[in-house]
């Protein structure tokens, strides 16, 4: 494909071969244009046929070296090879024309060559890369162009999203959505470059061969939806939800050193220094797919995977809801711990009421959590041994000021034989606590990661019809050791803003139940996730 500068320079070139004086060197880059690309040599034919009708008509006489009188016109492609150098005298012989004729000629070739160019070029070539079709709360870098819906990125435009969603649609059909904070450059019509940031593609059939560059890889699509994620560090994550991708791994050099397809459901995370490559869980929920259906949102996902003594943990859902310890007296409980499903490090042993990690909401926090329909996961282990209080609290919500009880509460139920019942409790739409746990007895062995969904559905606008789904699956095994489906559970009070949201524990002043192990990867999903929705079939229990 030529670039609009090419388009401009090949018609200039063949207004010199035709009409004026054409240099060597003109002469061979005309020729490298025509030889090595379709679309100039089209244009060069079709050029050229206009001049001979024009000079048949007798509105204009041939060029100096008539050209055109000749003009016998070859397939796309087959053009025979220009000389490589073409003398041409500079003088020019128009003849015994009149003013009129020259004024009717130059009119006639200035809207022939318009229709001519406009025509050619709108069929073969677009004149854009990508158009901006929607956006949601965009927030743009200080200082950068603040783009709208509609308008049109062409080659090398930058997209600085520090905030808020864009939804793209390339020249080619593909659909992307950009998801603060990003830097985005389109590079041609088939590939952009990803600096940091969120990015979704569906890609249709015809525009796969959409290609993304990374700062470590370079992905090519071949049919498929997927997602990327490159972090400040230029750590770079591909999830694979449905298809076929090609990564390629990049040296310095931008060449390739690795390459492997990745199926549907694989993906992989690629270290910025080492290269090194890890298989990790494909997470969907990461990336937003559709901007206008609502689906499973992202509100909180707290990694913990910060390094040891960290006074933070941090957000990874792009809504800045970072944790931080007790400030007077408290500790960091990122200690190096070892984690699961390939992650770093996890954040514990919470063994002590100075270990928390918790955080403030505000009104407009707070109201980033859907309590009607929601699901909480994260990976757990070795629950407390000491027997200090009735349950140890993985995730907790709790507003002093407003209520004398839990707004929300996710906890393993403590027992002397460490039975490993799961239990949740919050405060109803009617400010009353309740609270309930999984019938099925099954321990917590020492050091093993399970990993646990909580799901809650309000179904209906009818009161006390909710459904609750506990499940906790070991690591490395296929099915879960427990699940239970919970139905006719009451409707949560929404979470009152000025409340503590504490992993680990519970409020900052109480001096027990926090959890004795260790947890990692902690998420808050507005919505359900579809590989979640497993209380339409299950057998449900009060």
């Amino acid at each position: 494909m030529l670039t609009p500068e090419e388009q401009e320079e090949l018609m200039q070139l063949c207004w010199e071969y035709q009409y004026g004086d054409l240099s060597h060197k003109d002469a061979a880059r005309l020729e490298r244009l025509v030889l090595n690309s379709d679309q100039a040599s089209d244009f060069f034919i079709q050029y050229a046929g206009m001049c001979a009708n024009l000079e048949w008509e007798g509105i204009v006489d041939p060029g100096p070296l008539g050209r055109s009188t000749n003009y016998d016109p070859l397939p796309s492609g087959e053009l025979r090879t220009l000389p490589l150098y073409l003398h041409a005298s500079p003088k020019r012989t128009f003849g015994k024309k009149t003013l009129f004729a020259l004024s009717a000629f130059l009119v006639v070739l200035v809207v022939s060559i318009s229709l001519l160019y406009f025509q050619f070029w709108q069929n073969n070539t677009p004149s854009f890369l990508a158009r901006i079709t929607n956006t949601q709360k965009a927030v743009w870098e200080k200082g950068k162009r603040k783009w709208k819906t509609d308008e049109l990125l062409h080659a090398r435009d930058e997209l600085y999203l520090s905030g808020g969603l864009i939804e793209l649609e390339t020249a080619l059909g593909a659909r992307v959505i950009l998801k603060g904070n990003s830097h985005l450059i389109p590079i041609n019509v088939s590939q952009f470059q990803l600096d940091q940031g969120n990015l979704f593609a569906n890609v249709p059939p015809q525009a796969e061969g959409l290609t993304i560059d990374t700062p470590t890889s370079r992905i090519v699509d071949l049919g498929t939806k997927f997602g990327l994620i490159i972090n400040p560090s230029q750590e770079t994550e591909v999830h694979v939800l449905k298809g076929l991708v090609e990564f390629n791994l990049l040296n310095s050099k931008r060449e390739t050193t690795v390459t492997k397809n990745l199926f549907e459901r694989d993906a992989i995370r690629i270290h910025p220094d080492s290269h090194e490559i890890t298989k990790i869980e494909t997470i969907p929920e990461f990336f937003v797919q559709n901007l206008k259906v609502e689906s499973p949102a992202l509100i909180g996902h707290w990694k913990l995977t910060e390094t040891e003594n960290s006074p933070i943990a941090k957000d990874y859902s792009g809504n800045q809801l970072e944790l931080q310890i007790i400030a007077e007296n408290g500790k960091s409980p990122f200690t190096g711990k070892p984690a699961p499903n390939n992650a770093l490090t996890s954040a514990g042993p919470f063994d002590s009421q100075s270990r928390k990690l918790f955080r403030t909401l505000s009104q407009n926090e707070a109201r980033l959590f859907d309590m009607s329909r929601f699901t909480i996961e994260l990976w757990a282990r070795n629950p407390n041994s000491d027997q200090q209080a009735d349950s140890d609290i993985l995730f907790h919500y709790r507003n002093t000021a407003e209520h004398s009880t839990s707004q929300f509460n996710l906890y393993a139920a403590d027992s002397l034989d460490r039975t490993g019942k799961l239990g949740f409790g919050f405060l109803n739409t009617k400010g009353k606590y309740v609270g309930h746990q999984t019938e099925k007895h099954t321990k917590w062995q020492k050091d093993r990661w399970y990993h646990i969904v909580f799901t809650y559905d309000s179904n209906t606008p009818i009161p006390n019809d909710s459904i609750v789904t506990l499940t906790r699956t070991p690591e490395f095994a296929s099915v879960p050791d427990m699940q239970q489906t919970l139905s006719e559970i009451e409707d949560i009070h929404p979470l009152v803003a000025g409340g503590i949201l504490v992993i680990g524990g519970s409020t900052l002043t109480d001096i027990s139940r926090h959890w004795g192990g260790e947890i990692s990867d902690v998420r808050f999903i507005n919505g359900i996730p579809d590989r979640y929705l497993t209380h339409h079939s299950q057998q449900t229990n009060r």
